[in-house]
C-alpha cells in the first residue's frame, strides 16, 4: 500500500461527517467552549510553565488548585497539532462532580524533537500536578501503555496520554476516546513523515497490549462508527483486552464531535462520561 492510501485510512477528517470542513467546525466549537469557560465563575490559572526550555510545555488549571480530585487532560492531534485549550468540554462535567481539570500541553514531535521526547515532556507535566491529590487521567486519542518504561511504572498515554503507576491507588479511572495504540504503520504515512518517526521510535512508543490485560482501574473507551478505519479497528481491539473496560460506540458521531458533545447534557457521550466519572 502506498503512502497516500495508508495516510487516508488513518485520516480522521477524511472519514468525518463533513470532510471538507471538519477541522474548521471543530476549531469553532472548541473556541466557543473555551471562551465560555473564561467568562464563567470557574477559578482558573493558565499558561503555567513546567518546562522552561519548551515552547508549549505549559499547563492550565480549571478549578481549585488544592482539589483532592483531579482530572488530567492531554489533548490529541497526532502529536502534530492541537493544544491544551481545545479539549476543555470535560470541564463543566468535572466541576459538577468536584474535579479540578488540569490540561497539559506539550511540544509537537518532529525529526528534531522525537515522539519519545514529547511523551517524556507530557509525563513531566503530569508529575508536576500529582502530589497531594487523588487523581485520574483523561486520555484522548492515544497509544497507551508504552514499552519504554518498567512495568512497575507503566504510563497510560493519550495521544500519548497521561499517567502513571498501575498500582498507584490515586488512579481511579481512565477515559480513552478514539485513540491510536499501535503506531508502527504510521512510519509509512505522511503523519509519520511529519513526526520524523522511525521504525525504532514507533516500536518504543507503541502500546504493549499485554500490559493492558493487567490494568486494575476502570477504563471508559469511547469509539465512533464514523471514524478512520484504522483507529476504529484499534479501539475495537483494545475493547476486548481489558476485562473491566466499558466500551461505548456511537453510530452517529465522528472523531471531531464526540468530545465537544460532552457539554451537551442530552447527548449519550455526556451521560456515559458523567456516569463513569461519578463512579470512580
Amino acid at each position: 500500500m502506498n503512502t497516500s492510501d495508508l495516510t487516508y485510512l488513518y485520516s480522521c477528517s477524511a472519514h468525518s461527517k463533513n470532510p471538507e470542513k471538519a477541522g474548521d467546525e471543530f476549531d469553532s466549537k472548541v473556541e466557543k467552549i473555551y471562551n465560555a469557560l473564561k467568562n464563567s465563575s470557574i477559578k482558573r490559572q493558565e499558561d503555567l510553565a513546567y518546562n522552561p526550555n519548551g515552547e508549549l510545555t505549559q499547563i492550565d488549571i480549571w478549578g481549585p488548585e488544592d482539589a483532592e480530585k483531579v482530572l488530567i487532560m492531554i489533548h490529541g492531534g497526532y502529536w502534530l497539532i492541537g493544544n491544551r485549550k481545545k479539549c476543555l468540554a470535560v470541564v463543566p462535567v468535572a466541576q459538577k462532580l468536584g474535579f479540578t481539570v488540569v490540561s497539559v500541553g506539550y511540544d509537537y514531535a518532529n525529526k528534531y524533537h522525537p515522539l519519545s521526547k514529547t511523551i517524556e515532556e507530557a509525563l513531566d507535566g503530569v508529575q508536576k500536578r500529582k502530589e497531594n491529590c487523588h487523581w485520574w487521567a483523561f486520555c484522548r486519542s492515544s497509544f497507551s501503555i508504552s514499552r519504554r518504561v518498567p512495568r512497575e511504572s507503566v504510563p497510560i498515554f493519550n495521544i500519548f496520554s497521561a499517567v502513571t503507576k498501575l498500582k498507584d491507588p490515586r488512579i481511579r479511572g481512565v477515559f480513552l476516546s478514539s485513540g491510536i495504540y499501535k503506531i508502527q504503520e504510521l512510519v509509512h504515512t505522511s503523519y509519520g513523515q511529519d513526526l520524523g518517526l522511525t521504525s525504532e521510535d514507533a516500536e518504543t512508543c507503541s502500546c504493549d497490549y499485554d500490559l493492558f490485560k493487567t490494568i486494575q482501574f476502570p477504563i471508559l473507551l469511547t469509539n465512533c462508527k464514523i471514524e478512520s478505519p484504522k483507529l476504529y479497528q484499534q479501539n475495537l481491539e483494545i475493547s476486548h483486552l481489558v476485562p473491566n473496560i466499558q466500551y461505548k460506540e456511537y453510530a452517529n458521531e465522528d472523531h471531531f464531535t464526540i468530545l465537544t458533545e460532552l457539554i451537551n447534557e442530552n447527548s449519550p457521550v455526556h451521560t456515559d462520561f458523567f456516569n463513569f466519572l461519578h463512579s470512580v
